[in-house]
């Protein structure tokens, strides 16, 4: 549970693309945002009003012009892993490993490394993945 991997085909919309004709860069944190929550949706999480997950940090390498067409966003938990998810400590983060591909040429255009935290929005403080997991999962 939470280790598959997710894939999800976006169309580039001409809103996305920049004065030189390639999509904006920061239009690419929204394709991943996008991807987290396909992966989330594929996991069986369905994130309340509560307890929510917020972009901690980003690591994001450009590698490839993004023109008109389609990308396709692979998305990843990284970490925790499998081994470190069924210890007893709690966890505060989790980071994804998230790639956005040309899939006319399965081009690598964008390589990231996005950490989460988990919030109660209510009261404004962190809480364990385990707590978010546990108000979210879909039975």
């Amino acid at each position: 549970m939470f280790f598959g991997e997710s894939r999800l085909i976006l169309p580039v919309r001409p809103n996305d693309l920049d004065a030189l004709g390639h999509v904006n860069n920061a239009v690419a944190l929204e394709y991943l945002e996008t991807g987290r929550w396909d992966w989330l949706g594929s996991q069986g999480i369905e994130p309340g009003d509560r307890m929510i997950a917020v972009v901690a940090r980003t690591e994001i390498d450009y590698l490839a012009e993004i023109p008109r067409g389609r990308v396709e966003v692979r998305t990843v938990l990284e970490s925790p892993t499998a081994e470190e998810f069924d210890e007893d400590g709690l966890t505060y983060r989790a980071r994804f490993r998230q790639r956005v591909h040309l899939p006319e040429t399965d081009r690598l255009a964008v390589d990231a490394l996005v950490t989460v935290a988990f919030l109660d929005a209510e009261q404004r403080c962190l809480v364990p993945m385990q707590d978010f997991l546990a108000a979210a999962v879909r039975g």
